[in-house]
């Protein structure tokens, strides 16, 4: 489809999925905000969710890394690390309730003793955390997990005291929205341009670098698997330095079938790391179909996260379009989870 003729977007996407995910400023500012927890009982936090809820771990892990006072980890399956216990926090994160690594880490908090922070949209969550007299912050249930992080991750950031940036943060994703929104033509826009890119390749690699970058990145990978229906892939700077690059040595066909895409936090990075990111792509850039960039917007580190988040986003649904693919629907994931239902 070509990406100007806004005429059929409804056509693609009868849901209007790109409207849930232009709307991220309104989200993010529009999200439950509770007040700061005492964390004086408590040693360290852990963050659990999978799939478009589990994102929000990584972002709060992501922000929490330069100056938190406590470690906080990211847990994304059943049970939980063996460390957990009365001393601990754990943020139980589903947009459902009901997701079941989740709920089952959630029940093993409480058999442990361990304190428990509850960010759902309802189901067996709520009730445990209403049961437990835990804190409980309802979700709304108006988008798609996957496209719900700012309900999801602006409540967690804020009862942990890391939500200081919030409104730059919205602000650059106004920002964005303006210059990569639906009425931007092509050639002003640079999100319609990269997803018109991976589209036409029909695979992506996406690399970053920690703390903020990798997460965006991984953000894309999995917004282009479920949203485009794409093959994509994910690799951390600067390991991926130390191996992988050694596998785009040779030709490939999988790589000229593929965008190498690297997102990058020039504040957030290490000098040396970004100029070993900066020989990688060099290096590799003939091996595969397309080589592209996009880079963090904004001062703080909340901000600057929060635009590649959106730039990917909106990147993920361009893609679909071009691909004449509706965004919505998530066949093989609803397939595999009525097999599990049914044991």
């Amino acid at each position: 489809m070509d990406l100007d003729r806004l005429d059929r977007y409804s056509e693609v996407d009868p849901a209007d999925a790109l409207a849930d995910v232009e709307h991220a400023a309104g989200q993010w500012s529009g999200a439950p905000r509770p007040a700061p927890l005492d964390l004086t009982d408590v040693d360290a936090v852990v963050v659990t969710g999978v799939g478009g809820s589990g994102i929000c771990a990584d972002v709060v892990a992501a922000i929490g890394n330069a100056g938190f006072p406590l470690p906080i980890m990211v847990h994304k399956t059943y049970g939980l690390p063996a460390f957990v216990g009365p001393r601990s926090l754990v943020v139980a994160v589903s947009c459902s309730g009901d997701t079941e690594e989740t709920c089952s880490a959630a029940d093993e908090a409480v058999r442990r003793g361990a304190r428990l922070l509850v960010v759902a949209g309802g189901g067996r969550l709520a009730e445990l955390g209403h049961d437990r007299g835990e804190p409980w912050v309802p979700v709304a249930r108006d988008y798609q997990p996957r496209h719900s992080l700012g309900l999801l991750a602006v409540p967690v950031l804020a009862a942990l005291g890391l939500d200081g940036g919030l409104d730059e943060a919205v602000a650059v994703q106004r920002d964005i929205r303006a210059a990569c929104g639906r009425e931007v033509p092509t050639a002003r826009n640079p999100a319609k341009q990269l997803g018109s890119r991976i589209a036409m390749a029909g695979a992506a690699v996406v690399h970053g670098a920690r703390p903020l970058a990798a997460v965006a990145a991984y953000r894309l990978k999995c917004q282009l698997n479920e949203n485009a229906e794409l093959p994509a892939f994910f690799g951390e700077l600067p390991e991926v330095a130390h191996n992988e690059i050694v596998g785009w040595d040779a030709p490939h066909p999988m790589a000229k079938a593929a965008v190498m895409v690297t997102l990058r936090d020039v504040a957030g990075e290490h000098p040396r790391g970004a100029h070993r990111a900066d020989l990688l792509t060099g290096l590799v850039a003939d091996r595969f179909a397309d080589v592209a960039e996009m880079s963090a917007q904004g001062t703080g580190s909340l901000a600057r996260l929060a635009s590649l988040l959106l730039f990917a986003d909106l990147t993920s649904v361009y893609a679909a379009y071009a691909l004449d693919r509706d965004p919505s629907p998530i066949a093989l994931i609803d397939r595999l989870k009525r097999a599990m239902e049914r044991g």
